[in-house]
């Protein structure tokens, strides 16, 4: 199964590497590896994302992170594992990508006759407020 749109998320991508940096905060598997490694997982921490690239079907969009100038250590990142600032310009570009590629790993991972079902259908968007926690 087909999990991206490869040329919607390599154009995807290209505006988000126009659009850097960004300011993100983790999502719930990002504060679940950063537990697993001992480290502080604060969900209100914001990281800045100086990189992204496309790593195909197997990674999708991944961004390399870094929470302040002293901090030494980096990380590279699913998108799906962010989450993004509403008042970015292209926050409602990634929550989509974010949706529609998450829909359709859990799908994949399913199997049968739902994952052809349902991997063609859309998923309705929800109206968000601005900012985090605004």
């Amino acid at each position: 199964m087909k999990i991206d749109d490869r040329s919607v998320a390599i154009a995807l991508t290209e505006k988000l590497k126009a659009s850097l940096p960004m300011k993100v905060r983790p999502g719930k598997q990002f504060l679940r590896m950063l537990k697993e490694k001992g480290e502080i997982a604060n969900p209100d921490k914001e990281y800045e994302v100086n990189s992204v690239l496309y790593s195909g079907d197997d990674g999708g969009i991944s961004c390399a992170l870094k929470s302040d100038a002293t901090d030494t250590t980096a990380y590279v990142v699913s998108i799906t594992h962010l989450e993004i600032d509403s008042n970015h310009p292209l926050a409602a570009e990634l929550k989509e990508y974010q949706k529609q590629r998450t829909r359709k790993l859990f799908l994949q991972d399913k199997g049968g006759f739902a994952k052809e079902f349902l991997a063609n259908q859309s998923v309705k968007s929800k109206k968000r407020s601005s900012g985090f926690g605004k």
